[in-house]
């Protein structure tokens, strides 16, 4: 059975739901995908795997239907019988399954089945296959701030991860882009992106606060949005989510009409930290925005703390970010040396400093005519901090950089963060 009532019973029963496919379809997934490389090809598949994969797409493609997803169960059989006929040692391709999606409304679910990359999961990381399942749920101060911020293209959710494969069940990894999906096209338009924001107060106190303490004197590291309520910490996230999206969108070269050059990684850098500049600016300055401190020590927190201990930081984007800031609020003095060889965070140089890289980025946008000069402009900002790194690396760590590093041999020696079935 299938349509609305069967589709508004699940939403109803979705705990329980999750529930059972975490112990039937799940199961299935995760033995799949660690036969699968990085790529999300299989190495010399023999008969065995395509009937795993056969009978995962067999139940998988019921599941949907079942539930009144029938676009998307045509979709992942169709992608399935291809890989198939393609054989399992060529890369997948689930561009149907990928533009078949869409956004739940808030309160709805979603599901997804395809090879997925994991951003900053528990290793392997790759383009294996995944499962999701996912209740929108939006921050309760959306409407009210959205008259203020009004989004002219709000294609961010977020949502509660309530059951996932292993590559969302475990580790680090909060996002869902549709360019995660492994196909050969690349997306020209992001119709949808998904944020598993009730798994970021764990990854925020296990990674980004011990991390801050190692550098920042004990007095100055941001406490605000150390402890909350799980309720708290998700709305006050959820916040920061939709400001910094809606800040992709103003200015000289918004992010909806420029989507291929803002993967520059230079000029992506660049963009990430303006837009998270200017929330915690407008958190600083508008009393309308709620959780104003939570977000701006997490923005801290996360950028300079969190992001650069990845284990291939000089190749990370996200970690450039982190080490640029850093950089960045050294020099305006925002972070001072202090006694016993720690930082000292000056909360209020902070503020300034934003003000001064949202001026600079801006200014730099502002000057530039074509998209080449964007991208020159864009490289010779980033390297006034970030120095050229070996062959293959995006930047090299100077001797100061490196006091970011220091927690990042204790706390990659944790064993991953396990997640889901949860629920707010």
């Amino acid at each position: 059975m299938s349509g609305p009532e069967t589709a508004y019973r699940l939403k109803d029963g979705l705990l329980d739901e999750a529930a059972r496919v975490g112990r039937t379809l799940i199961p299935r997934v995760d033995a799949f995908r660690v036969r699968q490389r990085d790529d999300g090809t299989i190495p010399d598949p023999d008969d065995r795997d395509r009937r795993a994969l056969a009978a995962l797409k067999d139940e998988a493609v019921a599941w949907f239907a079942a539930h009144g997803r029938s676009a998307q169960a045509d979709a992942l059989a169709a992608d399935t019988d291809d890989w198939l006929a393609a054989g399992l040692d060529t890369p997948p391709h689930f561009a149907r399954s990928r533009d078949t999606l869409t956004a739940p409304a808030d309160g709805d679910w979603a599901a997804f089945l395809a090879p997925v990359q994991t951003t900053n999961s528990a290793p392997p990381v790759g383009r294996r296959l995944e499962f999701f399942l996912v209740r929108r749920k939006e921050p309760d101060a959306l409407p009210e701030l959205a008259v203020h911020y009004p989004h002219p293209k709000n294609n961010c959710q977020a949502t509660v991860l309530l059951a996932g494969s292993t590559g969302l069940r475990e580790g680090n990894c909060i996002v869902f882009f549709p360019e995660n999906v492994a196909a050969h096209d690349k997306v020209l338009e992001q119709k949808y992106a998904i944020f598993f924001f009730n798994k970021f107060r764990r990854i925020h106190e296990r990674f980004a606060l011990p991390s801050a303490q190692a550098v920042l004197t004990p007095d100055s590291v941001p406490q605000d949005s150390a402890g909350l309520d799980p309720e708290v910490c998700y709305q006050a996230r959820s916040v920061w989510g939709y400001l910094h999206d809606y800040f992709h969108h103003q200015g000289r070269w918004p992010l909806d009409r420029h989507v291929k050059l803002k993967m520059n990684w230079f000029i992506g850098l660049l963009e990430e930290l303006k837009v998270d500049a200017r929330t915690a600016l407008a958190c600083h300055t508008d009393a309308l925005v709620p959780y104003a401190d939570e977000q701006i020590a997490m923005i801290l927190l996360e950028r300079m703390f969190r992001y650069p201990l990845d284990a291939h930081a000089v190749r990370n984007f996200d970690a450039g970010t982190g080490v640029f800031l850093y950089s960045w609020l050294r020099e305006h003095r925002a972070l001072v040396t202090d006694g016993d060889g720690l930082l000292r965070l000056d909360r209020e140089r902070v503020v300034e400093a934003l003000q001064d890289l949202v001026d600079a980025i801006e200014g730099m946008e502002a000057a530039v005519r074509t998209p080449a000069e964007y991208r020159t402009a864009a490289r010779e900002l980033v390297r006034t901090l970030l120095r050229p790194g070996a062959e293959g690396d995006r930047y090299a760590f100077t001797d100061d950089q490196r006091a970011l590093l220091r927690a990042r041999q204790r706390l990659a020696a944790l064993p991953p963060l396990h997640f889901a079935p949860a629920e707010l």
